[in-house]
């Protein structure tokens, strides 16, 4: 963004106001809502928005648990994957707060809640609000997109949240000219997947607290929030597994890798969430022949081979396990959870590529189910496995020394 930058001191769609005092004046609950308005009224472009994925719904194959009554997050029957799109806003706006958070505004001042929060909270406010005005916006006469999300410092997040999406814009036909990202991220596999899909850099925005920028359009594929008071588990888009599970594996050309067979994802090198008990758990695994990887030391390339090497996977939960989208069908999963944080998310990718999977919760008191189990509040809580349950999985899932 140099030459083709420029500044403007109004907004067409704000009737002459100056930028500096353009704070939103509505909302868009949803992305859709804009795309409906837009198509209502012929407004500019209406008619390069258009509904890509419909609405599916996913049967689940039961999962294999030691308890005889399957955890609550493990009775559901199906998952709905939203319908997925790509929006268009011609003079769209992206500001950044001093928190990071960022804002979606439409034409008409209207700020886009659903792509801007990201999360649902009780009485959640938009930092946008709390403005006494905007800096002054930067133009581009360029297409624009939106790919940012909150929480794209994680691998799943940013593999399910950011370069998924990719295929949605991809699928739209519309050039895209510029992405723009949350510049919080600077992991060393943000910048390998993106030249896995052949995004140059040059191509790559990072927003920057105090950002104001005015497009000649804002390209926003959808995306759905995460409802985290109360904790409702969020399943990856099946479609989205299927891209990226062809778009990476066929970019990195993995080759099976002699002694992966089996494997146990540590999340030693992590902050919270850890096993206690691990050597012990290493010690049971490592006489069954599996070998202990840290896949947050990897290269993605090297993720992708190790986990199309397996054939049985233990771990417990992490950001690691996003890597079971580079499975073959018919591995075996064995997912270790702390008692009060159990996010069913891996079983449902599990089912999308057709995995054989089994869970096990590790001791401690849980929570009354009134209270939320999975509640995001207890996500850093760390895991102990009962060993005996643990073995009992093992045999279940067909693990012999």
């Amino acid at each position: 963004m140099k030459a083709a930058v420029a500044t403007e001191s109004t907004d067409s769609g704000m009737r002459g106001e100056s930028l500096k005092e353009a704070i939103p004046t509505g909302v868009y609950k949803t992305l859709w809502s804009w795309v409906e308005t837009s198509r209502v009224h012929y407004l500019p472009d209406h008619e390069m928005q258009n509904v890509l994925y419909l609405e599916e719904r996913v049967l689940l194959r039961k999962a294999k648990g030691a308890e005889s009554q399957p955890h609550p997050s493990f009775q559901t029957k199906s998952v709905t994957i939203p319908k997925a799109f790509v929006a268009v806003l011609p003079g769209g706006r992206y500001w950044v707060a001093d928190d990071e958070t960022f804002a979606v505004i439409a034409p008409g001042n209207k700020l886009i809640w659903d792509v801007s929060l990201q999360y649902h909270l009780p009485n959640a406010s938009h930092s946008v609000f709390k403005q006494n005005h905007l800096p002054r916006a930067t133009y581009t006469a360029e297409n624009v997109a939106v790919l940012s999300f909150i929480w794209d410092s994680n691998y799943y997040h940013w593999l399910g949240e950011v370069l998924a999406r990719i295929h949605l814009l991809d699928r739209s036909g519309i050039q895209i000219d510029k992405y723009l990202i949350n510049g919080k991220g600077s992991a060393a596999f943000q910048a390998e997947t993106l030249s896995l899909l052949d995004i140059p850099k040059h191509k790559i925005i990072k927003s920057v607290r105090g950002m104001h920028l005015k497009a000649k359009r804002l390209i926003v594929p959808s995306l759905v929030p995460f409802s985290l008071q109360p904790f409702i588990p969020h399943s990856l888009a099946k479609w989205a597994v299927q891209y990226l599970r062809a778009e990476l594996m066929g970019r990195v050309r993995p080759t099976r890798v002699e002694g992966f067979e089996r494997i146990y994802i540590s999340r030693g090198d992590a902050r919270h969430r850890k096993v206690t008990n691990e050597a012990r758990v290493v010690e049971l695994l490592k006489a069954c022949g599996f070998k202990t990887v840290m896949s947050g030391q990897m290269s993605v390339a090297d993720q992708i081979r190790t986990f199309a090497s397996a054939e049985i996977v233990v771990a417990p939960h992490g950001a690691g396990l996003a890597n079971l989208m580079f499975c073959r069908p018919g591995v075996r999963v064995l997912e270790l959870f702390a008692p009060n944080f159990v996010n069913p998310l891996y079983w449902y990718m599990s089912n999308h590529i057709g995995l054989d999977y089994g869970y096990l919760i590790g001791q401690g008191q849980r929570a009354p189910i009134s209270s939320g189990i999975g509640h995001v509040g207890y996500r850093d809580e760390p895991i102990t496995v009962d060993l005996e349950a643990f073995a009992h999985m093992l045999k279940l899932l067909d693990v012999r020394a």
